[in-house]
């Protein structure tokens, strides 16, 4: 008895270029060497992950390019989607094409939310159109606005050369979304910039090492979810202005009332601070986050009612088992341990589009754990020209301990410690311990006998815990 076993061929599409659609069209072949890859984008070129390197178990660096897709492990369309129907497995696009689909998976990212939209000096960085946008408007700028304090608008302001600039955050410290009130001290005595808003003497104790306790209040270093373009996003760009003297003012605990376009006047923009200050500026940036791009779903797929997010389960899956969701544009609402949230990131899309690829390519009645990236949070990116890595429960909360070990100009180290336990680090600089503290947050290794001396550059860590 001859017994023949035929594969079925399953037509996968994926719709969007950014880096969660383009890691599941590159991943899905390795999880089924059969399937039929359609991967469609609104643009012609898409986001590719080079340079990968694993710095841990789960933290990795790498670069992000836009390239034109030359591949034959799936078919590219370049189009916009217009309508799906998820009864007729069919995704119809803006010239009329009707592409037809065993499943689907949605990984259309989000666009920024701009604040007051309909004023065109007013706009917001995502992909690299807008930046190449803002490149030849800054040309003939004097004065620049940035509202927001994520990593697009931290990394703006570094960059930003031959301009004044207003940046305009509603926290007390820079860079908020990331890091706390220390480090973001760190970070403005490496630009030479002294914090106003601050307390002085909150940093005065800081020295090599040092452990705090902590008492959170409602107004302290709060941590918001934020965005980021990508790695090395403005690296090769010339974000110059037209001024011959650079000047950075920061306006903290501040939101933007109002913003009114100026007829003859020395600049564009007239923007009104809550407090009633005026800035005169030629752009504003608005860098306040993101919307995920959910809208053509919004009739077939459940959404978060906080963000608009399309909501998944486990596996990825949306309220339709045949649709499924990664990146930007979704809303995960479980949890695997206290140590992971989701954060709109690149690091993340690249972390759920390989996952994705692989609940997708499984089968129905598969039990399909979700990856060890689920575990716990990680974070690479870079902040005012710092290669900076978060892990775990990188904020602190009342009751934990923090360690840190700061070298001004160099490296800033901060490490959250509850129960002898470690369960978050901040890393800034060339630290080389981002492999170490990712194996005692997943480990959870008692670390009582070494305590604050955990972070002594002269004790070998690794060999400590082998």
């Amino acid at each position: 008895t001859l017994l023949y076993t035929i594969k079925f061929e399953m037509r996968y599409v994926i719709l969007g270029g950014g880096v969660a659609g383009t890691t599941v069209a590159d991943s899905l072949p390795l999880f089924d060497d059969q399937a039929q890859i359609t991967l469609i984008s609104a643009t012609d070129t898409v986001k590719k992950v080079i340079n990968l390197e694993q710095r841990g178990e789960i933290v990795s660096s790498f670069d992000i390019t836009d390239s034109t897709p030359k591949t034959d492990k799936y078919k590219f369309i370049c189009g916009v989607v217009t309508k799906c129907d998820v009864h007729a497995k069919t995704v119809t696009l803006k010239d009329g094409s009707v592409i037809p689909y065993d499943k689907l998976c949605v990984a259309t990212g989000a666009r920024p939310n701009v604040v007051f939209p309909d004023i065109p000096e007013v706009i917001g960085i995502r992909d690299t159109e807008t930046v190449e946008d803002l490149e030849c408007r800054l040309k003939h700028c004097k004065h620049i606005t940035v509202l927001g304090n994520g990593g697009i608008a931290s990394e703006l302001v570094f960059a930003m050369k031959k301009c004044h600039v207003s940046w305009v955050i509603k926290d007390q410290t820079i860079s908020s979304v990331f890091v706390g009130g220390v480090a973001s001290k760190f970070l403005l005595d490496s630009l030479g910039q002294v914090s106003t808003a601050t307390d002085s003497n909150a940093f005065s104790s800081v020295s090599k090492r040092h452990v705090y306790s902590t008492t959170v209040g409602a107004s302290s270093d709060a941590e918001f979810q934020g965005s980021a373009l990508g790695p090395d996003w403005y690296s090769g760009r010339f974000f110059e202005g037209a001024c011959p003297n650079e000047a950075l003012e920061i306006e903290y605990n501040s939101e933007i009332s109002s913003v009114k376009k100026v007829v003859n006047g020395a600049h564009k923009l007239q923007i009104t601070l809550a407090n009633g200050k005026i800035i005169h500026s030629d752009i504003l940036v608005s860098a306040t986050g993101v919307i995920p791009n959910s809208e053509v779903f919004r009739d077939n797929l459940k959404l978060c009612e906080v963000d608009g997010g399309i909501l998944v389960n486990r596996r990825m899956q949306t309220s339709n088992p045949h649709v499924f969701a990664a990146g930007d544009v979704c809303s995960i609402p479980w949890r695997e341990s206290d140590k992971w949230k989701q954060m709109r990131l690149w690091t993340q899309a690249l972390q759920q589009g390989f996952y994705t690829a692989r609940c997708m390519a499984s089968a129905e009645d598969e039990i399909v754990e979700p990856d060890i990236a689920f575990e716990i949070f990680t974070h690479s990116t870079k902040l005012f020209g710092f290669k900076v890595i978060l892990l775990g429960t990188f904020q602190e909360w009342e009751g934990c301990q923090l360690y840190f070990r700061i070298t001004p100009h160099q490296e800033y180290i901060k490490v959250v410690v509850n129960e002898s336990r470690v369960q978050g680090a901040v890393l800034i600089g060339d630290t080389d311990l981002e492999e170490v503290m990712e194996n005692l947050i997943l480990n959870q290794l008692d670390i009582s006998q070494l305590g604050e001396a955990i972070l002594d550059p002269n004790i070998d860590i690794e060999d400590y815990f082998d």
